[in-house]
């Protein structure tokens, strides 16, 4: 049976997760403003908005792996600091361009691919960081907190930036997403624990490093499942959430408050996806309970998205109903993706093999947003939002057909210490 103990208990855990908490509510609410702002406050095109989708998300998929070199090398509490600080100053400039009319489309991609560039930098060192804050046995509970709080801010973000972008405007809004990162860097800045540095040859070079994150990565069957899913479904969610923001605010008309509601509705799903995550698991094992979270919330919003090719208030609930389901699934898989990618690594590889699982995943964002944009020109925002939600549904299919299926407890994926020294052999290849 998995061992899950109480991470609350640690004082360091907690200002992590307070950290969490406002650098996520922060950049929720800027995930509704950013496009807001480009389409409404500077009039952007379908074409350019991918312009700056892809400006945030490219750094993704050109600086993962180098990031992820620099995160197993250095200590990664600096990093997080600088990144939050470096990320608030920067969606204030944003802001008071904004304000004073001098904000372009062009600057909007720059300062999106430099805060996109620092996003990759935190949520790498954030993943090797946790670890160190909590024991093995807490990381469970450690993931599913930090999971839920995400979830319930998820919907509060959402509904909250509908509001604040429809009263207060897009500029403004980005200011309390800066504000959110501002109080992120302060709060980890109080964290101490003991962070010693990685031993490392003089011979080691970083594409030598780098090599040894992919091998890892590409020989563990179950994180190969993982990273395909995650992959397939970011591609598609991409391409589905550009398409669905133009169909919304341009071609229906209907504002970012609904566009807030709906995007609350995955948040809804996920608090609730979270809160069952443990339960599920601790009934009908690892890989059963994935699984079965997995084929309900990526299957859900291609079924969403069928129903709403003409406006109705009608179709809007059924895509609103989709989107919980979705966010069920996703409330139950999280926790438990990313506490098994946790321990299924040595500490020691941990960030490269994130920054390798990352590069494959969040890369696909990239490219998925300037797919979107040819789409959405090309074919129109609906027939677009379906094609996105078509990888979405597709996305669970290596994870069913991995040895993910089988597992019964989490602990399965821990590797054992390897008396010859070497990433491989740090690496269970058969959970």
């Amino acid at each position: 049976m998995t061992t899950v103990t109480n991470a609350w208990h640690v004082p360091a855990f907690r200002r992590i997760w307070g950290a969490g908490a406002f650098s996520a509510l922060g950049a929720e609410i800027g995930e509704l403003a950013l496009p807001v702002l480009a389409v409404v406050t500077l009039g952007a095109s379908a074409s350019e908005l991918s312009f700056v989708r892809a400006a945030l998300l490219t750094p993704y998929l050109v600086l993962t792996l180098a990031l992820g070199v620099l995160v197993d090398r250095v200590r990664r509490r600096p990093l997080m600091i600088g990144a939050d600080l470096g990320r608030g100053l920067l969606l204030v400039a944003v802001c008071a361009l904004a304000i004073s009319g001098r904000l372009t489309v062009p600057v909007l991609v720059v300062a999106a691919a430099l805060v996109g560039s620092l996003t990759v930098l935190y949520a790498l060192a954030d993943f090797s960081f946790l670890p160190l804050v909590v024991d093995d046995s807490a990381l469970i509970d450690a993931n599913a907190r930090i999971t839920a709080t995400q979830s319930v801010i998820g919907v509060a973000g959402s509904g909250a930036g509908g509001l604040l972008v429809q009263a207060l405007t897009a500029p403004v809004a980005i200011a309390l997403n800066a504000l959110g990162y501002l109080t992120s860097g302060v709060l980890i800045s109080r964290v101490r624990v003991p962070e010693p540095r990685r031993a490392r040859t003089e011979k080691a070079s970083a594409v030598a490093e780098l090599k040894v994150g992919m091998a890892a990565l590409m020989q563990h069957r179950v994180l190969r499942a993982l990273v395909a899913e995650a992959g397939l479904w970011n591609f598609g969610n991409e391409v589905l959430m550009l398409s669905l923001t133009i169909l919304l605010l341009q071609t229906f008309g209907w504002g970012p408050v609904v566009l807030g509601a709906v995007l609350m509705a995955v948040g809804v799903g996920a608090v609730i996806g979270s809160v069952l995550s443990q339960r599920l698991t601790l009934r009908f094992g690892y890989g059963r309970a994935l699984v079965v979270a997995l084929l309900v919330g990526n299957t859900a919003p291609l079924a969403g998205v069928l129903g709403i090719r003409a406006p109705s208030w009608l179709a809007l609930a059924g895509l609103t109903v989709a989107f919980v389901l979705s966010g069920v699934g996703i409330g139950v898989a999280n926790s438990q993706t990313v506490s098994l990618r946790q321990l299924a690594v040595a500490p020691e590889l941990r960030g490269r093999v994130n920054a390798t699982y990352r590069l494959a995943s969040w890369g696909s964002l990239s490219i998925g947003a300037l797919v979107g944009g040819v789409l959405v020109t090309s074919v129109g925002p609906w027939p677009a939002a379906v094609i996105g939600a078509i990888p979405m549904a597709l996305a669970s299919l290596p994870v069913v057909a991995s040895p993910v299926r089988r597992m019964r407890q989490i602990e399965q994926v821990v590797p054992g210490r390897a008396e010859v020294p070497g990433a491989l052999a740090t690496i269970d290849r058969r959970p």
